[in-house]
């Protein structure tokens, strides 16, 4: 997965927005894809304090929309149990979930487990 950085003092153009100077301009479909994501995630009974949330870029691939165009990311990240090791979601305060979304609509191209 691509991950974005967002300077913090130079204007940098996103496929899911726009930062500038301390703030992130998001577009129509970031705003629609997070909302339809945040829906489903929810419905998965998970406490959402137990958890970070990353939006970045990735490749489309495998019925994700056009094959190796550009997609967004979402990802709702268990935290991690303080004081406790562990690999994988062994360790964590949830079960991680990533969504894969349309850059054109916001529309879940794919909905996939993580570790």
């Amino acid at each position: 997965m691509r991950h974005t950085t967002f300077p913090i003092f130079a204007m940098s153009e996103s496929i899911f927005g726009t930062a500038e100077g301390s703030g992130i301009t998001l577009n129509t479909a970031t705003v629609v894809g997070l909302k339809a994501a945040y829906e489903d995630f929810a419905h998965s009974g998970q406490n959402l304090g137990n958890f970070e949330i990353h939006i970045g870029e990735r490749k489309a691939a495998d019925g994700e929309g056009q094959d190796g165009k550009d997609a967004i990311s979402v990802t709702f990240i268990a935290k991690l149990i303080p004081g406790k090791r562990g690999l994988g979601n062994a360790n964590r305060l949830g079960k991680s979930v990533g969504y894969v979304i349309s850059p054109e609509s916001g529309e879940i191209l794919r909905i996939y487990g993580t570790k």
